[in-house]
Parts: structure tokens; sequence; C-alpha cells
């Protein structure tokens, strides 16, 4: 039977391999051929107790083109995916092949490079352990069966045994099954959200001892891509594609183990065998609905979980606590560590997730990555660990509001105890008392938070980590493209952990000590942060981290940002160490600090600020005694649990005079700074993100990038002289660390870094050269630096293009001229107050001292306080007297264009300019404007409006359209109908259907915090459902009268007078900058996926113009003069129209009507390189 069963699986895997189709591990019975319109394929049917749950795409794809040449490739490590040239099927011709959409980040690569790496490590140590018990097994059956035998020729013939003769020869039948032995163990990973499939093609090509990788993706179009890539590089036998919903997928693989862990039938596999191995999960946004499923369908003898989350702005942002909650079951914090913590949110929904089951987790490695995180966790069968939960669960109360400190509690208390009879002790768990701080901060007064619960055990496991480390020397540099950043991460990762100083604990159980351990000092701090909150300068970091290891205390740095300290010196201390910075190197500005603020009460504590009898902050005349006796006392009490190795009051007494000891003879030189620097390491590591090519990431980095460049007039007169650079001296001032330049930097840099110089013959600073960086997380604190180079020379590169020779007369704010700035606070990501602040007020100073004549400086300024703002700002300024020209600065995004608009008095006379710097989400206008400038070294946006605001910038006429209502029609703001409305114009879009409800499904505090990705996750979930929106739809063309649309249910109708509605999303290919023809782009209910293929296009250059199908429906773009929309919804969720933003709901039988009109009431300022 076993025999027979062998050769019946041989069949069937050798009939696989020759039709290259994938073969699962399960013992099939039978094999039918099976035929269909398009190609055969293979289909294995098994028995019933074993058949799959779950659909398995096995139709081959050809590797090659339709037109028969080899196909476009992209290589990473060992995988090659396929890019093809998008086709569309010709009108009346049949599809020629499958058109693939590959996803394709190569900035992801380190997150792949990692997971790789990591998988690889963990997998090594599970297989040997499994090829040891196999062994182990193998060993026992072989003594059993010998022992067997022994006993049965005893007990049948007992009668004839010749103790001269030779025993018999033994059989050798057993040995004919043995061939199993030297099957590798099983080795599955699921690729749960798989996309392109890249990542499962490198862990089939690149982990030797995987034997199967489940490669599963909702949509179809993106299984058929990995199908094509699997053919294409030869996987076919160890890569299963599935085409399904990951939850629906992990869930019939738990099922499947729960119904077969019900009937514990001997001799049969274990529940586990059903499970994986590895599940990776890496989805758009957050993993967190996935969590519950995974943790149940790894294995529970320890199966890895590989988790990313790239939704910063929930798990690391603090706008909406609400959505945080609801997904990771935690609120979140607003401190500088906020991407730790969100580690250790999304760590804890992990491990809460699996503790309903009865199983724990133990972090093998947990990164901040960029905008992401990427954790590794092992997951293991162990009620017994589960009960050590609630004592590595804590809540953080934090002074968010006010200094920045913070205290934890951890909810259960993990303590060793005695047992009964005296013998041992043991774990016992209690509840943990609390609070452990007062309502109020114990350093500033101000009110304190409430945040969490979080994870607060340890983040990695130092062993897996080292053997990490040990495999990249004899890593591939071929293969791990991203070594070095790598090698410097996990280093970094290694050194971060602050361990528990050793002392006389009673013995316990080693694995409960490993069950219980916590992270004693979590988080870290940023000593320029918090001398910002004393208004001061603060010191540098290896001064500050030189003090610590002066005062006796430890530190590291995190991985998390750099410049960050960990360390285990309480805040009195941290306080202590940058108030004595402040007396000896940093003295204070009274007039910078307002009173009762959180800075102020620290600093009159201290008695180095006091009020006066005018109530005006001043300095003292002297130190207070009592505040610096106070600050020598009860200051290094320990304020973190375990923030000391001291046991008793008298060794924390005597810590603490040690440490006023200590504070008598800091002093903060040179000398100093070396000690901060001791121990730091002297290998050059890449511990944190540089930029891996221009314009990346959710933000784009784009370094410093040179926005304009102010002469004083005898600079400008001086221009001619072309002598070289000799040296820099002190005439270069630079405000930004990460911002140096050298006499070999000034030869190589590009002209966007703006480290070029030309020497002219002056002694004076003559050259004003402003740079900008922009942050490279989108909750950064810091989301803008503006640096200004003071110099005496710079190149003739720099000055051609981006000399400032005169103000504009646009930006002259005088009696024949007004400049207003307006500053939309609520616009896209909320970050035009900083930039007004941070970049454009400093720039406007900076401009105005060059050139006293411009007053640019005193410009009207109006920083926006409801949706009404704009609108009221316009109606007010805009009138239709008499009155000067009038340039408007809008920080905002297309909204304020539209506001600006529809907010003008009817009648007017006035044209205003306004001048867009992009600060919303979509910015369709600037893209469109602006797009003939951007190529992949093109600087960010926000530069490219600065410069044709100071330098380039040109007038033109603004096209405009007007869209018309039917009575009823009412502007919608949130979920409320606001005011009837009968017309809005708009520059930009109005449109029915898909687009509009993206937009206003969209509009919401919580999908805002994303910025432009908001309108990608709305859609994903608005294509699921597929809606097909009911109108009558009359076009009128160039020429002709208005002609009806020959359908009334329709998935998308959009008019525009643009060409991009982001700036890599061109819905109007043909459209030009100002242009001014109303163009159309329409098409049917043709169902979520082809809606989908359509968009990606129209990201790919606008190609999903005229695309057809084979049943008949097609995407039509026509040029037009009218479109007449008759809503026929009854349900007030599909009646929504968008014009330019802004959403009108539209009653049943109502219309709207969009026609562009003759003349435009106002001009915009463009690049003169466009116009």
């Amino acid at each position: 039977m076993n025999l027979t069963r062998s050769i019946r699986r041989l069949t069937v895997r050798e009939t696989c391999k020759t039709l290259h189709v994938p073969l699962s591990r399960a013992h099939y019975s039978s094999v039918h051929l099976a035929h269909s319109s398009r190609q055969p394929c293979l289909r294995l049917s098994q028995p019933s107790r074993l058949r799959p749950s779950h659909p398995t795409l096995i139709t081959r794809t050809m590797a090659t083109e339709a037109n028969g040449q080899a196909p476009q490739t992209i290589q990473e490590g060992k995988a090659k995916i396929i890019v093809p040239e998008a086709a569309s099927t010709p009108a009346g011709k049949k599809e020629q092949g499958d058109v693939q959409q590959v996803f394709y980040n190569p900035i992801q690569q380190f997150n792949r490079d990692l997971s790789v790496l990591a998988i690889k490590t963990y997998g090594e140590e599970i297989v040997e352990k499994r090829r040891a018990q196999q062994a182990n097994k193998r060993s026992k059956k072989r003594k059993r069966a010998k022992t067997d035998d022994a006993s049965k020729d005893d007990d049948a013939h007992p009668e004839v045994v010749d103790e001269r003769q030779p025993a018999p020869e033994p059989e050798t039948a057993p040995e004919t099954v043995e061939p199993a032995s030297t099957v590798a163990p099983d080795f599955k990973i699921l690729d749960a959200l798989s996309a392109s499939g890249l990542r499962a093609l490198r862990y089939a090509h690149e982990i030797p001892f995987v034997t199967e990788v489940t490669a599963n993706d909702l949509s179809s179009s993106a299984a058929r891509s990995i199908e094509a890539n699997i053919a294409y590089n030869g996987l076919q036998d160890k890569i299963k594609v599935t085409n399904d919903d990951a939850l629906a997928l992990m869930y019939r693989s738990i099922a499947d183990s729960l119904s077969l862990a019900a009937r514990k039938h001997p001799g049969r596999a274990s529940p586990d065998s059903i499970r994986w191995d590895v599940v990776d999960l890496d989805p758009y946004g957050t993993a967190a609905p996935f969590f519950d499923a995974a943790v149940q369908s790894v294995r529970s003898d320890g199966g890895l979980l590989c988790v990313t989350c790239t939704d910063s702005a929930v798990w690391a942002g603090h706008s909406y606590p609400e959505k945080t909650y609801s997904l990771y079951g935690g609120t979140p914090v607003k401190a500088p560590y906020s991407h730790e913590y969100g580690l250790r949110l999304i760590l804890n929904s992990i491990a809460t997730a699996a503790g309903r089951y009865g199983l724990s987790i133990e972090p093998q490695l947990s990164l901040s990555i960029d905008f992401y995180t990427k954790v590794f966790v092992k997951v293991t069968k162990s009620p017994s660990a589960v009960k050590f939960l609630g004592g590595k669960t804590m809540m953080l109360y934090t002074c968010d509001q006010g200094c920045g400190s913070f205290q934890t509690q951890y909810l259960v208390k993990n303590k060793v105890a005695e047992n009964k009879k005296g013998s041992g002790h043991f774990y016992k768990h209690t509840l943990k008392q609390g609070p452990t701080t007062d309502e109020h901060c114990a350093h500033c007064d101000t009110k304190t938070h409430i945040n969490g619960p979080i994870w607060g055990g340890p983040l990695h496991s130092p062993e897996f980590v080292k053997r990490l480390l040990a495999k990249l020397p004899e890593a591939d540099k071929a293969v791990y493209g991203t070594i070095p950043r790598l090698e410097g991460m996990l280093q970094t990762a290694l050194e971060e952990d602050l361990p528990f100083p050793e002392g006389s604990f009673p013995p316990v159980n080693p694995r409960d000590d490993a069950h219980a351990a916590i992270e004693r000092y979590p988080f870290y701090v940023d000593p320029h942060k918090i001398a910002s909150v004393l208004c001061a300068v603060g010191p540098s970091t290896d001064m500050f981290r030189g003090a610590l290891t002066h005062l006796g205390y430890r530190h590291t740095r995190s991985h998390c940002r750099a410049g960050s300290v960990k360390t285990d010196a309480p805040w009195s201390t941290i306080w202590w160490v940058i108030l004595e910075w402040i007396r000896q190197k940093a003295p204070i500005t009274p007039k910078n600090v307002r009173p009762r603020t959180a800075g102020f009460r620290i600093l009159e504590k201290a008695g180095i600020l006091k009020l006066n009898e005018a109530g005006e902050v001043a300095a003292t005349s002297g130190q207070d005694d009592a505040a610096v006796a106070s600050a020598a006392d009860d200051k290094t009490e320990v304020e973190q649990e375990g923030a000391s190795a001291a046991e008793d009051k008298d060794d924390k007494a005597a810590a603490a005079f040690k440490e006023v000891e200590l504070r008598k003879t800091l002093v903060f030189n040179e000398d100093l700074a070396a000690l901060g620097r001791r121990n730091q390491g002297q290998k050059k590591l890449v511990r944190y993100q540089t930029n891996p090519r221009e314009n990346w990431g959710p933000m784009r980095i784009y370094g410093h990038d040179c926005l304009f460049i102010c002469a004083s007039p005898e600079a400008l007169e001086a221009i001619i002289t072309k002598s070289p650079i000799d040296n820099l001296d002190d005439s270069l001032l630079c405000g930004d660390d990460n911002l140096t330049a050298s006499a070999s930097a000034i030869i190589s840099p590009s002209c966007h870094q703006s480290c070029h110089f030309r020497k002219l013959h002056t002694t004076v600073i003559s050259f004003i050269t402003a740079v900008l960086k922009e942050a490279v997380a989108p909750d950064d604190s810091e989301p803008f630096q503006l640096v200004l180079i003071h110099s005496d020379a710079i190149s003739d590169e720099l000055s051609d293009a981006y000399l400032i020779d005169k103000v504009p007369p646009y930006l002259v704010h005088d009696a024949s001229n007004q400049v207003d700035v307006v500053v939309s606070t609520k616009s896209g990501t909320n970050l035009a107050l900083p930039f007004w602040s941070t970049v454009l007020q400093p720039l406007m100073s900076t401009v105005a001292r060059t050139f006293p004549e411009s007053k640019v400086d005193q410009a009207n300024i109006l920083v926006t306080e409801s949706a009404e703002s704009v609108s009221n700002f316009a109606r007010q300024r805009w009138s239709s007297q008499a009155s000067p020209a009038r340039t408007i600065i809008l920080l905002s995004g297309d909204g304020g264009v539209v506001d600006m608009l529809n907010g003008r008095q009817e009648g007017s006379q006035q044209r205003p300019t306004i001048a867009i710097l992009p600060m919303g989400t979509g910015n369709a206008l600037f893209h469109t404007n602006h797009k003939p400038l951007y190529t992949p070294s093109s600087p960010s946006p926000l530069v490219l409006g600065i410069r044709t605001l100071f330098v380039v910038g040109v007038a033109a006429a603004l096209p405009i359209f007007r869209a018309s209502f039917t009575p009823g029609a009412h502007i919608v703001h949130g979920d409320e109908l606001q005011r009837q409305v009968s017309h809005l114009d708009g520059a930009i879009v109005a449109s029915y259907g898909f687009h509009a409800s993206v937009v206003y499904e969209s509009d919401t505090p919580a999908y805002r915090v994303h910025g432009d990705k908001r309108f990608g996750m709305v859609a994903q979930e608005l294509l699921r459902e597929a809606h097909a929106y009911s109108a009558h739809v009359e076009i009128q063309r160039t020429g002709t009268s208005l002609e009806a649309l020959d359908r009334e249910k329709h998935g998308y109708l959009l008019t525009t007078l643009l060409s991009n509605l982001e700036r890599t999303f061109t819905i109007s290919p043909a459209s030009k900058p100002l242009d001014g023809q109303l163009r159309t782009l329409h098409f049917g209910d043709i169902g979520g996926e082809r809606a989908l293929d359509a968009m990606m296009k129209a990201y790919d250059g606008g190609k999903h113009v005229d695309v057809k199908w084979d049943d008949g429906e097609r995407i039509y773009y026509q040029d037009i003069d009218e479109i007449r929309i008759t809503v026929k919804e009854t349900d007030q969720r599909w009646r929504k129209v968008c014009i330019d933003g802004t959403i009108v709901d539209v009653p049943t039988g109502g219309t709207m009507t969009v026609k562009k009109l003759d003349e435009s009431p106002l001009r915009i300022l463009v690049n003169k390189g466009v116009r």
C-alpha cells in the first residue's frame, strides 16, 4: 500500500513539473486534464478530507509579449518581474493577451531585503531543529522495529533456534520506505497581499529550504501578473497563486487546522502542518484588520509573523485618536518619540489578538523605517506565557502640551513570590497601583494626558539581531542591494537596548524570567526639542551625552530618529542638564519667553527668570538659592519604574548624594563632548535613511533646494567678475547641522544644492542664498527647514537661474499694487501655517531687506479661521469699485481657488493675480501649470512655486467654467447640507459618479491626515461596491447641439480644463497649461476591476484614453462646449457632484450644466518657462 501510494504521488509530481503548474503537498488521488476556451490547465482532485478550501490560479501565462518579443523586466535580488507595455484591445478584435499591471516601488527594496534576510535567518534554525527531530524519530523507529522483530522470532520459534548457527540476515523491506527520511522538512510562506509577487519570487529564489510560497492577491489582474512573473522565473513548482481575499484565505486555513485538531486521529498530520511557517502582511495602509487571522494561521510552535504598516499618520500622528484606537486598540501620543510609540502600539495590538487564543508573541525585530513600520514576531502556543501579557502592557502619562516629559504605568505587576513550601519562587500576577504621576506635570505644572495601552516589553531579540548581523558579511551585494543600511540599522537596533543593572533576585524558572521581561527605559529624548521648550538653543547631542555620562547615567541612540538619546536618567536630571547648559553657555533672552508657559515655569523654578512688577518676564539678578537647592535635592529620585539599580532607600540616597556632588564639577566643554562620543562606535555606518534617489517617499526628500538668491547693489555691479573660488571664510552661515559645505563640495554639487560660489572683488557679504529642506515623514514636527547662506561669491550657474536683480512688479506692495497672503490652515495636511511662519515670511523679510522699496514684508496677511474665511476675504477685497491691482499669494490647495472665485462680487472689473503655493492634497491647478517643468531631477512643487513667485513668474488669464444647478441643490460640508446654490465657478473639474464620490467620502478628518493618499484609500472601497450611477447625460461637442448618451447607468463622468488631477494622475493628456479647452471623460458601468485598471493607466501618463473592451464598453474622451447631467439617484449618497473639491448635493431629477466662461475674472502666476 505504501509503495503504491508513493508511485501514484511520483506520477502526479512529474506530471505537474511537465505542465509547469504548482503541486500542493497534499496527497492527490487522481489527475484530470481539463480544457477551457482559452488554455488547457491541470486540475487536481483529491480526497475530500484534504480538499483545499481556497481557489488556486493554475492557468499558465506566457512570459512573452503579444508581438512575440521578450518582455521588459526589472530585477531585484534574484527575481525578475515583467514590465509589459500597456496595451489596449482594438475595437472589433479579440483580446490578444493579458494586460498586466505591475506594482514596483524600488524604495521598498530595503523592506524586501530585510524580509528575505530575516526569514532566511529564522528558517535556518527552524529547519535544522526539524531535521534533528526527524532523525531522532527515525532512530527510535529503527530501534523499536528491531526489538519487535526479535521478540516475534523468539515467541514464534523458540524450539528451533540453534545457537551454533549464524543469525538470519535482517529484513531489508523496511529500508525501501526510508527515502522519506531524506525529504526536506516543510517550510511554507504566505505572502498574503502580494501585488506583483516580487516578495514571493524572492522568497522562492533566495531561501533554499522553502518548499512552498503562497502568493495571494484580491485583484485578478495582479494575480495574472504574479502568474506571468512565476512562469518567467521558472518557479511554478514552488509558488502557488491564489486570487482571494486575504482574510478569507487565512480563516479557511484556520478552519482546516481546527477540524484536523478536533479529530485527533493517531498518525495523522498535526494542525500546525496546515498552517504557514511565515505569514507576511504588507498592505497599503494598516495591517490591523489582518492581525486576528494572521496570528491563528501561522504555526503555533514559533511561527514568524512579518507585519508592515504604512499608515504613519495613524500610529505616529496624534490628530485623530478615534481612528488610532479603532484600528490598534490604543490612543496615539504627541511626542518626538511617536515612531517608537507607534511600534509599541502595533505590537500590543498583535499581542492582544494572539492572547485571546492562548498565543504569546516574542518580537524578534521591530523597526520604524522612513514612513512605515516593520515588525517580525514569533507566535507560540503558551497559555502560561500569556499570563504575563498584562504585566508587559503599559499606559503613558505625557506632558505633551507642556515640557514633553512622560511617565509609564504598567497595568499588571508580575511579582516574584515565594511558594507555600518555601522551596522556591514563582511569578505572582497582581493589579498595579496607580497612577504613577499627578494630573499635573511635576516639572512645568501643565496638565498631562493619558496614552495607550501599548506594548511594554522588549522591541528586539538581541540573539536574533546578532544572527542577522552575522549573515551580512557573507551576503551577496548583488542580491541584497541595501546592505550598508541593513548593517547600520541592525547595529543601531542592537545597541539601543539599555539592560536593567544586574542585582540579586530570587531564582525562578528562566523561561518565566524571559516571559516577564519588560522595557525598563522606553522612548528617547531629543536635547534640541527639550531646549526649545525653554526658548533656548540646545547643546549638541555629544555634549548632552557627555553630561549624562559625567553624572553616572547610561545612554544610547534609537534607530527611530537621528540625534535621539535613550537614557536611564530620570527627567529631573535631564532638565537639570539643559538648565545648566543655559546657565553656562546659552543665556535666555527674557522677551522670547512668554509668561505662564511650560518653559517659563521651569525657568522660574530654576531661578533663571521671573515676572517683574509690570508682569513682564525678566532675568533674575542672581540664582535663587532655594531653586538651586531644590534642583540638587530630591531631583534624582527615581521617576521611572526601574530607573535605578538601588534596592533600598539607603542606596537611593547614596546615589542621589553622589549625583549632587558630580553636578558641581560639570563643565560644558570639548572634553565633555568627547566623553559623549565615547563608546559610540568607530565604524562609519548608515544608521539612518539617506536620500536613495531624487523625488522619493511620502513627502519626497529633495535635500536642500535653492529657492532664489538676493544680491546687494555692489554685487550686481561686480557680477561680471569670474575669479575662481579659493576658500570659504567665516561669511558662510548655516542654520542646519545637516547642511555642510567645504572646498571640495563647492566643485561638484548640482545647482539645486546651492553650494557653488563665485568670488567677487568685495569684502562684505553680498549674496544671500535661500535653500529649503522638506521633511521625510508627513507628521514630522519640523516639516520645513529654511537656511540662508551668506556669501561673497556664487557660481554662474546659480546666478543665471536664481538671482533676483529686482523685485517683480506683482510683489511690490504700494499704493498701485496690494499684496495679500492667505494662509489656509486647514488645507491638505495642515502645513500651510508652519510653511508661512518657517519659510515664506522669512523669505519676504529677506527680500524686503535687500530691496526696501518693495515693502513686500508689509503685505496683508489672512490666516483662515473657518471654511468661509477665503470666501469672505474675496467678497471684501474683490469689490466692484475701482481699486489698485492686487496679488494674492495663496497657501492652499485647489479649494482655495474655488472659494476665491465664488466669493467675489459679480460685475467686478478687478482681475487679481493669484500665486499658488501648493499646500493642498491634489493641487491639480498647480501641477498642470507646472507639468512641463517636471523631470525626474526636478525639485519639489513648493520649491518650484517659490521660484515662480520670486524669480520667474508671469501673469496669464486663468480659464474658468461655470456649473449651473436647478433649484434644490445644496453645498455639502461634512454630513450636513449647507446653503442652496444656483451656480459655482471652477477652474479645475466638474464631476459626477466615481470621482465625485471619492472626493466626498475622503473629505473626513480620519482620511485627510493621509494627504493625497486618501483618494486611493477611498477609491479601493468604492471600487469594491462598483456602484452604477443613474443619470441622463447630454453633451454638446464643438459645432453641434446637445446629444444624449445612449446609457442611463454611468461609472465616471468628469469635465475638466486641466491635464492632471494629481502630479502623476493624468486625466486629460491632451490638455495643455491654460489652453482653455473644456474636455470630458466618461464611461459606463464597467465594474470595479476595469475601473481600477483605467485609473492605474491614468497614473501611467494618461494611457486610459479610448481603451476598449470586447463587450463594447470603452472610455470616451472628447472636446466639448457643454455637458448637462440630470441625476436620477434616490439615495442621497450617490447624488453628489464635485466642483473643484466643493461637494454639491443635487436632488433627484435635478440638473447640473457645465459651460466655459468667455472671460476670466482671475489671472494666475505661472512660470515663464511654461508660457
